[in-house]
């Protein structure tokens, strides 16, 4: 899937801080280090690129890549099923590694954010149960494993393929052992403002890490985030969901677990999207002072997120 070649000269041509390149190229999607675009060039058409900058030696972004192999190979073990996907690295001029990973491209219309939105409420409930089966593999898989691995469970993060429910956002790779991240958290940290970078780590960067890896706040996460999906309408019959698979998933493990409530998915969204847009004007902040002092940005950000 990937061209070597034309990764260099894309990345060397790029001006990120615009979202413009010599290349025609689609935005899919924006994470919070990363962009996901399509190249329209006839060539590259029908693959989804991901792009992640700013390592600092090719030793840091090698190490990444082979833990991101080996995160798709737990992820698999486990038993969730994940598109095909190739990661590499791009040297600039400047001694900048670039991360770049390729995937097939899923069709829009079958990413489950926008299933949603034409399924009625049974099939909802239906395609919600086939999430929370799959994130149960993830925690059965670390009950028997000497290594723990994480997963963001948004809703956006599914896609449906025939008969298949595929996760697609690998890119970064959640492994603990023995209870140690192994991801390189200074890569994220990069991607900060300056005068936020001490706060962040200190008061937040392993809140974030660690949520990952709770089977709980997974969920609770995954039903927040329907309110950014404009389907807070469904999120009451699907607390009841989750409460009934948490009941007989956590029986079947002799351990229990605090029921959800909708307050509780509220209360996590509103604090959530806060401190999300508040990062995302303060990176554009970041953005705009760079650009008056003649710096090269490195991120791709959203103008606006609908909340």
């Amino acid at each position: 899937m990937i061209d070597f070649d034309f990764l260099q000269d894309f990345e060397e041509t790029l001006d990120p801080s615009r979202g413009r390149s010599r290349y025609p190229m689609s935005i899919l999607g924006y994470g919070e280090i990363s962009v996901v675009f399509e190249v329209l060039d006839g060539v590259h058409n029908g693959i989804a690129f991901k792009r992640i900058p700013n390592f600092i030696s090719e030793s840091e972004v090698k190490a990444y890549i082979s833990l991101f192999n080996e995160y798709e190979l737990l992820l698999k073990e486990a038993g969730i099923n994940l598109p095909e996907s190739e990661a590499t690295y791009v040297l600039r001029k400047d001694g900048k590694a670039v991360l770049y990973i390729a995937q097939i491209k899923l069709d829009p219309e079958c990413i489950c954010n926008k299933l949603i939105h034409r399924l009625g409420e049974e099939e909802i409930e239906e395609l919600f149960s086939r999430v929370l089966n799959e994130l149960g593999k993830i925690w059965k898989f670390n009950q028997v494993k000497d290594i723990e691995i994480g997963i963001d469970g948004q809703i956006s993060n599914w896609a449906l393929k025939g008969e298949k429910i595929l996760y697609f956002d690998t890119d970064t790779p959640m492994v603990r052992k023995n209870g140690e991240h192994q991801i390189n958290a200074e890569v994220f940290l990069r991607a900060t403002p300056p005068v936020m970078r001490t706060i962040v780590k200190k008061a937040f960067l392993q809140e974030i890490l660690d949520r990952y890896f709770d089977f709980r706040l997974v969920v609770v996460d995954l039903l927040a985030n329907l309110f950014k999906e404009k389907k807070a309408d469904v999120i009451p019959a699907l607390i009841g969901v989750a409460n009934d698979f948490f009941s007989d998933f956590f029986n079947e493990l002799n351990s229990e677990i605090q029921p959800l409530t909708y307050e509780e998915i509220r209360k996590y969204y509103d604090h959530d999207a806060f401190i999300w847009s508040l990062y995302l004007n303060l990176r554009k902040l970041h953005r705009s002072a760079a650009r008056l002092m003649g710096k090269r940005y490195e991120y791709f950000l959203p103008e606006k997120i609908e909340r």
